[in-house]
């Protein structure tokens, strides 16, 4: 069958090729984003990918648009080792899947990521040399895991945050902030807060390492 095109709003086609029975993501897999991205770009389906098993060889991101941006529209992040399926919708280096166990959003149960990611099914994730993480809000890098040490760096919501080792270092303080050793700027360390007191929230999102 010749490949056509499609626009990326035309959901209709691509909602078919996922099996009925596909529960929408459960509640607190992956953060909803809250509105879709505002680019539409032409998209080729390919029928012989469908429903094609594919391997996450790192953690990426996944967006609701094949432009994977901004980062209002990030559905969540899948973790190296995920397997998805492919809807058969493709632009150049980016995928379109859905989870093969499970399900991306209670809005969203298909998304897009980076193509550059995925492998067959089976496959070992490729070891990170490095552990990434995005800063979601404004951080204070400390000298000490607690939070009344002095500050040495800070984070802007946005930022590429290094941990010093893989898998990081962490402790708890006594106020149940779960904290993490980070590699800074000039090649020191410090520690950030990757929750808030008790171990509420989540002050970072793991990334692919640039």
């Amino acid at each position: 069958m010749p490949s056509k095109m499609l626009r990326e709003s035309a959901f209709g086609a691509i909602r078919k090729a996922i099996p009925a029975g596909i529960a929408l993501l459960s509640a607190g897999s992956l953060s909803v984003a809250p509105a879709l991205a505002q680019e539409t770009r032409a998209l080729t389906e390919n029928p012989a990918l469908i429903r094609g098993c594919r391997q996450l060889n790192r953690a990426t991101e996944v967006f609701d648009n094949s432009t994977l941006g901004p980062i209002a529209t990030r559905i969540g992040t899948l973790q190296a080792g995920t397997q998805v399926s492919l809807t058969g919708a493709t632009s150049p280096g980016r995928a379109q899947v859905f989870l093969r166990s499970g399900t991306l959003s209670s809005a969203q149960p298909v998304g897009w990521i980076n193509a550059s990611v995925l492998t067959a099914c089976g496959s070992t994730p490729i070891p990170a040399t490095k552990a990434c993480f995005r800063a979601d809000r404004e951080m204070v890098v400390r000298s000490s895991p607690t939070a009344g040490s002095s500050a040495v760096a800070g984070y802007n919501v946005g930022d590429t945050v290094i941990a010093s080792a893989n898998p990081p270092t962490q402790q708890t303080s006594t106020d149940g902030r779960r904290w993490m050793q980070v590699t800074i700027y000039n090649g020191s360390t410090g520690w950030i807060a990757r929750t808030g007191t008790n171990g509420l929230g989540n002050n970072i999102t793991p990334i692919t390492c640039p």
